[in-house]
């Protein structure tokens, strides 16, 4: 069941992924530059989650297990650049303050230091089953990525502001299940629950990207009228 799980994840993130490229081709802004990364990632993430107890345990998976968690450590970062530029056009006020985009470039980094300390120095694998599944994952996990919780508390944040400014409250809504279901007790179960997460919260973000981020070569250029 949870193989199931995965591979349906696997196949809606790279719809989402071609979307966002197409979209990319047509009406490129910053904040799908700053999505995409995360995007094109993803998928290779339950997909080698799913083919896990088919590769079966040994060096082979351990090589795909590691690129899996860099992709996740270095492109998880982007999003919060990404969130400022969405609460921004989405007519938040605070995010419009000269402040706000270095502050979003500070999280980014801060991002990224929390998966690189956190994650990737001193990481042990070891093989872990759950249900039909086969994967790696830290010897000795001691809770959630503690980059993947920073960015969830700002997917909330921005996400909040966009849903009260622009009545539109999918990033929130996606980021608050995100959230709920790490309290599952099964282990596996939770896991994949997660990687549902993860997909509905790059979906909402691409959405927004649509919504509120206007196309650089379209913004309005002030005119001048002389009499």
């Amino acid at each position: 069941m949870l193989t199931a799980i995965y591979l349906i994840c696997a196949a809606c993130s790279l719809f989402m992924g071609v979307a966002g490229l197409r979209q990319l081709a047509t009406t490129p802004t910053l904040a799908l530059l700053f999505t995409l990364p995360t995007v094109l990632a993803i998928p290779y993430d339950s997909i080698v989650i799913a083919v896990g107890s088919f590769v079966g345990e040994g060096p082979q998976l351990i090589a795909l297990t590691w690129l899996r968690f860099l992709l996740h450590v270095f492109t998880l970062p982007t999003l919060a650049i990404a969130l400022a530029l969405l609460a921004r056009g989405a007519s938040v006020r605070w995010a419009s303050h000269p402040a706000a985009m270095p502050v979003a470039v500070l999280l980014a980094v801060a991002t990224l230091g929390a998966g690189v300390f956190g994650e990737l120095m001193g990481l042990t694998l070891a093989p872990q089953h759950r249900s039909d599944v086969l994967l790696y994952n830290h010897a000795h996990p001691v809770g959630p990525p503690p980059g993947a919780l920073l960015l969830l508390a700002a997917a909330m944040v921005y996400g909040g502001a966009i849903g009260v400014r622009a009545r539109w409250p999918w990033i929130i809504l996606a980021a608050l299940y995100t959230v709920l279901v790490q309290a599952v007790p099964d282990a596996g179960l939770c896991g994949a629950l997660v990687n549902t997460g993860e997909v509905l919260l790059l979906g909402a973000i691409l959405l927004a990207t649509r919504r509120f981020a206007a196309s650089p070569s379209v913004e309005a250029t002030p005119v001048t009228v002389r009499e």
